[in-house]
């Protein structure tokens, strides 16, 4: 589900909170976003000691450096213990410096803290500490129960008292945390849960369950406090907390979107100011309601010259023609709404099947459609993506993904062996047949059999009307154009971009300033040519990475 909009909240500065598990980790985000907002009383339990450390360990940050001192002090001292024990001791300072920091950013924010250490599963522990809580703040009024432990593996690997630590810190916790408040006036429980205990995960069958658990609980007490702002929140998986590197890793080629830790910790203060939602919610990462984001989906273009005066330089054979870049940018305007304005993505197998003359631009227009569709195959957020003339034939047609990853500069180095141009003036009206308004090559550095380099710009530079464009497609034409000057010199012949693997769209919306644009050659062949080309703007970051584009000669 989307997050809550906050409202106003319950949770104010005279609120007594107990977190279990948020003196560290993704808890200890969401408790910082709350302070921030409400500056609550917190008091915070957790299992780490928070005695001082040994001293000449500052300068040691992570654990491999502090194994290194460790090992170093013990020898000193002929007292060595085995690498494990060192390195459970490095663990340990670390967490008791986590605690620390957690304690002074709460503080900073201006919420009184109180550290606990104690086992929430001790319900004696639990009511002595809390005591002492009462005698000092007053009522406890609210409980955030976030501790939780992983013991990842097939049942047929792990241990009983794996399984029984990974339960029991969930279920006999929240057990102990219900029992020592059960004469306080509580008018806040938030259980941290998790998707797991909604849709399973290899390895996980303990954790599923203890979750599973605390979903049941909370819509219990959500019926028999109904004075009571109740959440079970099963979390999708954060950038943090107990998602290590190796675990994010598989996250990421499951295709599983992680949290980031600001947006997770905005969600949680904004349930928490949301009096009326449900008492069992999913917050995850990526698009926000499944079954609504796989249907299929459609806006409409009308073209008209008044509109879009550019299209009239886009003339082949004296007919304007939709260049390929426009197609494009309307492609990658129809991506999910679920998908952010900036994050970069991908237009993979882009095909063009036919041409789409623009004979009508000075009259009623032309109704161009962008159909969008959940793919059937693939990875879960391939759409399949298509623009079609009124009539329904297809003209152009791509799969729109996220993007991995941002490209390397460096990849793109000028290639070998440039010949400058016979002449500056790059528009020929044969190859580069383009008019005033589409002549986004400002300079051509030289080409090569290895491939080309250029100056180019786009939309603004260029006096396109408007600012809205998802993509510069002045300068994406500008790379295929390039593109273009580059088979001329390979094939000996025009050539016209009839596909592309890959397009990758780091930057959205125009370009500012000139660009940078280089070819790769890859191969010549009967009938046509293949590179790759990319545009880099001035700062030097890829904009546009156009790979496996295919020019094929060009019909007299």
């Amino acid at each position: 589900a989307p997050p809550a909009t906050a409202g106003p909240s319950r949770v104010t500065s005279d609120a007594v909170i107990v977190a279990s598990g948020g003196a560290r980790g993704v808890t200890a985000a969401g408790l910082l976003a709350l302070a921030k907002a409400h500056r609550p009383r917190l008091v915070l339990l957790g299992r780490t000691r928070t005695e001082p450390e040994p001293a000449g360990l500052e300068g040691a940050d992570d654990e491999p450096s502090l194994v290194r001192l460790l090992a170093e002090r013990e020898g000193e001292h002929e007292e060595g213990r085995s690498p494990a024990a060192l390195a459970a001791r490095a663990r340990e300072i670390l967490a008791a410096r986590e605690v620390r920091a957690t304690v002074a950013a709460l503080e900073a924010a201006g919420s009184p803290v109180r550290y606990v250490p104690v086992d929430v599963r001790d319900e004696a522990a639990l009511r002595a500490a809390l005591g002492d809580v009462r005698a000092s703040w007053g009522p406890v009024t609210g409980l955030v129960h976030g501790a939780g432990v992983l013991a990842d593996k097939h049942l047929a690997d792990k241990t009983d008292a794996q399984f029984d630590l990974v339960l029991s810190t969930k279920v006999d916790g929240l057990r102990a945390l219900l029992a020592a408040t059960a004469e306080d006036p509580l008018d806040l429980l938030c259980l941290f849960s998790s998707v797991a205990a909604a849709f399973g995960n290899a390895g996980q069958a303990d954790y599923a369950m203890a979750n599973g658990v605390l979903d049941h609980v909370a819509s219990a007490e959500s019926v028999r406090r109904p004075g009571c702002l109740v959440r079970s929140v099963a979390w999708g998986p954060w950038q943090g907390g107990m998602v290590t590197p190796a675990l994010a890793g598989h996250f990421g080629r499951s295709g599983v979107a992680l949290l980031p830790v600001d947006q997770g910790a905005a969600a949680f203060s904004a349930e928490l100011g949301d009096p009326g939602g449900a008492a069992r919610v999913v917050i995850a990462a990526g698009d926000a309601a499944p079954a609504a984001d796989t249907a299929p989906r459609a806006a409409r273009v009308l073209v008209r010259g008044s509109r879009l005066p550019q299209l009239a330089d886009h003339e082949i054979a004296g007919v304007p023609v939709l260049p390929l870049a426009m197609a494009l940018n309307w492609l990658t305007g129809a991506a999910p709404s679920g998908w952010r304005a900036d994050e970069p993505l991908v237009l993979r197998d882009v095909r063009v099947y036919r041409k789409c003359v623009l004979s009508g631009l000075g009259g009623a227009g032309h109704r161009l459609d962008v159909r969008v569709a959940a793919a059937t195959t693939g990875a879960p957020s391939r759409w399949e993506a298509e623009l079609r003339d009124e009539t329904g034939v297809p003209h152009v047609g791509a799969v729109l993904e996220r993007a991995d990853a941002v490209p390397d500069p460096g990849e793109w180095t000028t290639p070998e062996g440039l010949d400058g141009p016979a002449s500056a003036d790059v528009y020929d009206g044969h190859v580069l047949f383009h008019g005033p308004l589409f002549r986004s090559v400002r300079s051509l550095r030289g080409v090569s059999r290895h491939g080309a380099e250029a100056t180019v710009v786009g939309a603004g530079e260029l006096g396109w009307p408007g600012d809205a464009w998802p993509l510069d497609a002045a300068a994406l034409d500008a790379a295929l154009q390039v593109a273009l000057l580059w088979a001329h010199g390979a094939l000996g012949e025009a050539a016209l971009p009839m596909a592309v693997a890959e397009c990758g769209v780091y930057r959205r919306g125009p370009a500012r300033g000139p660009a940078r644009c280089v070819v790769r050659a890859r191969k010549t062949h009967e009938t046509g040519a293949r590179c790759d080309v990319a545009v880099l703007d001035p700062d030097g970051a890829v904009r546009f990475a156009l790979l496996g584009v295919e020019l094929v000669r060009r019909p007299s």
